[in-house]
């Protein structure tokens, strides 16, 4: 959850509130030692386990779609990568395997090892804004590259796993279901992703100003990742028939670039305005001053019009702003809904011939 507060003046006070919808959800097994009678109830197995698992996943998931408190969200990843851990030790010692076949074992088992490690290590975590805006810019940029290359390594874990089961299939004539096209939580995490990198950004941005640092350098990151998300968004747009969340994408872009025209020079031109007023106002009360009350008068009203027009466009940009992020969660998750089929497609894990 991304909980920003921006005082600069007890009656400019801006707060904006918004969570990251990542959900990583995936499909797991555990097996106990007995001798099968068959190939089919040795799958089934799977099946059935597998389910616990994605259940486990689905509520560390639902703590933070659901905003819980940070404790919260931490006890479920420790239960869920101790469930995983369980499971494959408990693979490890009981799983015989079918006809001395482990191939389907060794590859789930190295898929739940991967989940574990990225769990541990937060690769994953797409929600800590504000620990990463407080790193230098190569640190967040060099985040940035290892988080994605975490996904690319844990879908392609997955897809490793999914041809296994296609291959255990082929091998013992059983029509096992698995995942035989495009896969939405891999991609609702490249969507995901893009909205993370700006996230991020923008709230050292948003940190830049409340300090009244230079923001220029941060905006220029801004515009880099935003072209580059750009980019991505026209190379996923025929990915989905059901584009919605590609297009709440390409409009949350553009709006964290617009920034740059409605924001930046307003801000530059309130520090500047602000610097050479203060400095006349101290010179003013130490009686240095040359100018005369009524030219005193004439840049007391000057600044107060800079400032006004800073912070009245900056309100304006963060109720945008919150709007914006609320509604890209909402077509977010009604992303999801429309496009997930989980009701019934592990309730048999075999088809019926």
């Amino acid at each position: 959850m991304k909980n920003s507060t921006y005082s600069f003046f007890s009656k400019y006070n801006f707060k904006v509130t918004w969570r990251t919808f990542f959900l990583f959800t995936l499909l797991f097994q555990a097996a106990s030692a007995q001798n099968y009678r068959n190939a089919e109830a040795y799958i089934e197995d799977f099946g059935k386990n597998e389910l616990f698992v994605k259940e486990a996943l689905m509520e560390y998931s639902a703590s933070i779609v659901n905003a819980d408190l940070e404790d919260r969200i931490s006890d479920n990843l420790v239960r869920l990568y101790l469930k995983l851990e369980a499971i494959n030790e408990n693979l490890s010692k009981n799983d015989r395997g079918i006809y001395g076949d482990l191939d389907l074992k060794n590859a789930f088992i190295k898929l739940n090892q991967e989940t574990i490690y990225l769990l541990k290590n937060k690769s994953l975590k797409l929600n800590d804004y504000k620990f990463q805006s407080a790193l230098d810019y190569p640190e967040i940029m060099n985040n940035f590259n290892y988080k994605e290359s975490g996904i690319k390594n844990y879908y392609r874990e997955i897809l490793n796993y999914e041809n296994k089961k296609k291959e255990f299939g082929l091998k013992y004539k059983i029509q096992i279901r698995y995942f035989n096209k495009k896969n939405v939580f891999e991609y609702d995490a490249y969507q995901s992703f893009i909205y993370y990198r700006l996230n991020v950004l923008d709230e050292k941005f948003i940190e830049l100003l409340e300090s009244g640092d230079a923001v220029t350098k941060c905006m220029d990151y801004i515009t880099q990742i935003g072209q580059e998300s750009l980019m991505r968004t026209e190379s996923y747009k025929n990915d989905f028939i059901d584009s919605s969340l590609n297009d709440a994408n390409i409009e949350f872009i553009n709006f964290m670039m617009s920034q740059k025209e409605k924001i930046v020079p307003l801000y530059n031109n309130y520090i500047t305005t602000s610097t050479n007023f203060y400095s006349i106002k101290q010179k003013s009360e130490e009686n240095k001053s040359t100018i005369s009350d009524e030219e005193y008068n004439t840049e007391v009203r000057k600044f107060n019009k800079v400032k006004n027009e800073f912070f009245d466009a900056l309100l304006k940009v963060q109720i945008e702003k919150q709007n914006l992020l609320l509604k890209w969660q909402l077509t977010n998750s009604n992303f999801l809904k429309r496009n997930i089929e989980f009701e019934n497609l592990y309730e048999k894990f075999t088809k019926t011939k």
